[in-house]
């Protein structure tokens, strides 16, 4: 058995292939992003069913789709800091047991105040897996796929979003809504059991925690046999800030112009996302298609998504992050003016529908991936998060604005021809965070961890 003397955790990363450990970890960190897709967007599916059931207005259910987002927002916000603190395993853990309660209680909701509470609840432990999720896989990934890995297990969400569609269509109508909140809350709950055995903790993470070096001899050795001893110095070369908060250095120089970036593009890209996931079976009603259109439109748009999301982590790769998420954006809002202009039918609406989520739900993704390349380890969690919450504030937004216009009697096309103009924000999000990146990275002096 030979070991080093000095090992370079990244480097160790970056020059290996890819492993059966890694291998595990993307995947397990995939169910969880399909567990959120598939809890997050039930009440966009179940919204028609409810306004049937407790005969109330589609605005009446407003405040039921914005309070699962705020707790998005709390919970991603709370999520970063405390997975930075104590790792990424145990948030992600007690995150996926959390929102599972809080779904199954939701499932037996009488009245709209009462599904609010339970879908704020809700959204508090959803808010803190996912983005958890992203920066423990990225901490697995070599450099040259790392975009590539965060992107795929994205695909979780939508692929979980788009069967939650395609689920609602064939059990509301026997069963009844509560059937996809009862699915939605058991099936977490199996799982972060058994993550409790099958998850590891982020080996990126352990590296700065000295105390926890026999939790890191394990791991480096289950990747590659007889790599590392007691005598292994194990290092990581990035910045590191001791006696600061990873709040606290996210918001300081060289990162505060870059992250305030990040916040705005995911705020728009956000915006857009949750407006359609929110009202769009709705719309599609309105617009005098039955309810099982409705539900098949809206998954188009989640299946697009995933297939987005591997695209998306492929180019940001090979061609560059920024000029592939840029390039992701422009093809969304030509889509959205496209939907304005194009026919009503529901063989076209389905094909454009599948483009826009193509792009504009894996340009969401891009967002994660970008601040999962961009923080160094000691605040990616945070970094990462904290960018989430604030774009789910935009997801707020978006649910809101989305019950407001259809109040006002907006049109099918003026929705859409609005959503061109978030999505226009976005990409001068994205220039902005070239140009900070650019001065952030002349600025920051690089250390190397012991």
């Amino acid at each position: 058995m030979s070991q080093a003397a000095r090992l370079d955790i990244q480097d160790f990363i970056d020059r290996r292939p890819v492993g059966g450990f890694q291998w595990r970890v993307l995947i397990l960190c995939l169910i969880v992003l399909v567990l959120d897709g598939f809890d997050i967007v039930a009440m966009g599916f179940i919204a028609p069913a409810l306004v049937n059931d407790w005969h109330i207005s589609r605005e009446a259910l407003a405040p039921v789709l914005s309070a699962g987002l705020f707790g998005l927002a709390i919970g991603a916000i709370a999520g970063g800091p405390l997975a930075d603190r104590f790792g990424r395993r145990w948030v992600i853990i007690g995150a996926m047991l959390f929102f599972g309660v809080m779904s199954l209680a939701s499932a037996w909701s009488t009245d709209v105040w009462t599904l609010t509470i339970f879908r704020f609840l809700t959204g508090l432990g959803l808010g803190a897996s996912q983005p958890n999720a992203a920066t423990l896989v990225s901490e697995y990934a070599p450099k040259g796929r790392r975009s590539l890995f965060v992107t795929v297990v994205y695909c979780g969400f939508t692929l979980g979003a788009a069967g939650g569609g395609f689920l609602s269509a064939q059990l509301i109508g026997s069963h009844g809504w509560q059937s996809i909140l009862v699915v939605g809350g058991i099936v977490p709950i199996l799982f972060a059991l058994a993550y409790i055995l099958l998850l590891p903790e982020s080996i990126r993470f352990l590296t700065l925690h000295p105390e926890r070096r026999g939790a890191l001899l394990a791991i480096v050795n289950r990747i590659a046999p007889g790599t590392a001893d007691d005598r292994t110095m194990i290092v990581i070369p990035e910045p590191v800030h001791r006696g600061h908060s990873s709040v606290g250095l996210v918001i300081s120089r060289p990162y505060l112009l870059p992250t305030l970036a990040l916040w705005v593009g995911l705020f728009m890209n956000l915006l857009t996302v949750y407006l359609l996931s929110s009202w769009l079976p709705i719309m599609i009603r309105d617009a005098g298609f039955s309810m099982t259109d409705a539900a098949l439109v809206g998954a188009m748009m989640q299946v697009g998504g995933t297939l987005g999301n591997i695209t998306i982590g492929w180019g940001m790769d090979r061609f560059g992050p920024h000029v592939t998420l840029a390039g992701m954006l422009a093809a969304a809002a030509a889509f959205a003016l496209l939907i304005g202009v194009a026919p009503v039918d529901v063989d076209l609406l389905m094909v454009l529908v599948f483009g826009i989520g193509f792009c504009i739900n894996s340009s969401n993704t891009g967002w994660t991936a970008l601040a999962a390349l961009f923080y160094p380890t000691e605040m990616r969690a945070t970094g990462t998060s904290v960018m989430t919450g604030i774009g789910r504030f935009g997801a707020i937004f978006g649910a809101t604005v989305g019950g407001l216009v259809l109040g006002a009697g907006w049109s099918f096309s003026q929705i859409f021809m609005f959503l061109s103009v978030p999505i226009g924000l976005a990409m001068l999000a994205v220039i902005a965070k070239v140009r900070a990146s650019e001065r952030s990275a002349a600025a920051a002096t690089v250390k190397t961890v012991q």
